[in-house]
């Protein structure tokens, strides 16, 4: 019986297999933030995947591939955005005296009452 164990397929080792998993996932999740940058909060965690990603596709002192930085790019442009969407919103909402009265439209309008916070609207402005 005659075996060839030099040629086996099952026997040999691809050490960048699991970097291109992680360049994919690094690709992957940075499409996801810019697709999610609209959303603001959800657009952080996907960028911060895609950045990890990028990261760990080095695996020691290997440069980065093109795969990999094109999904760091577009990981911290989302990241990056998607911070700057939600801090607009949450100073666009704490500094516009009339969104604590259209919150208590939308609850009027779904027949509920809308929970007492400790803080009121003034007519004059302000929270």
């Amino acid at each position: 019986m005659m075996t060839d164990s030099g040629n086996s397929t099952y026997n040999s080792y691809n050490p960048d297999r699991g970097r291109r998993s992680f360049e994919t996932a690094s690709l992957t999740f940075g499409i996801i933030s810019i697709v999610l940058m609209c959303t603001g909060v959800l657009a952080i965690p996907a960028g911060a995947l895609g950045i990890l990603f990028a990261l760990l596709s080095r695996k020691g002192k290997n440069p980065f591939t093109g795969t990999a930085i094109a999904g760091l790019i577009l990981s911290c442009f989302g990241m990056i955005f998607g911070s700057v969407i939600t801090v607009i919103a949450v100073y666009s909402v704490l500094t516009d005296p009339t969104v604590l009265d259209q919150v208590r439209e939308m609850y009027a309008r779904y027949g509920m009452e809308m929970p007492e916070y400790p803080f009121t609207t003034t007519k004059g402005g302000g929270l």
